[in-house]
């Protein structure tokens, strides 16, 4: 088996998402947050990751939402789509 290294920014979303998990348990928040499905649940972040440079700023729940796949893609390269959404559940 090879081994496989990732950089800086890999090891930081591997610590950001360790944070990530255990906010939204303590948070209650463990279905998509549009559809309530249980499957293929993955971070979506308002912003692109490589914008942040900290584990702060990848670990804010006020920045990620608990979505599945199907409604991470949908808000993946609509900027728009996005903004709403957070904009609806993230009440900043």
């Amino acid at each position: 088996m090879q081994n496989i290294k990732i950089g800086k920014r890999g090891v930081m979303s591997q610590k950001a998402n360790k944070i990530l998990k255990q906010k939204f348990l303590n948070a209650g928040i463990t279905t998509c947050e549009v559809c309530g499905s249980t499957e293929w649940l993955t971070f979506a972040h308002r912003e692109k990751r490589r914008n942040m440079n900290t584990i702060e700023e990848l670990s804010d729940i006020n920045n990620v939402l608990l979505l599945c796949i199907y409604h991470h893609q949908e808000i993946e390269f609509d900027k728009n789509k996005t903004e709403k959404l957070f904009n609806r559940l993230r009440h900043e």
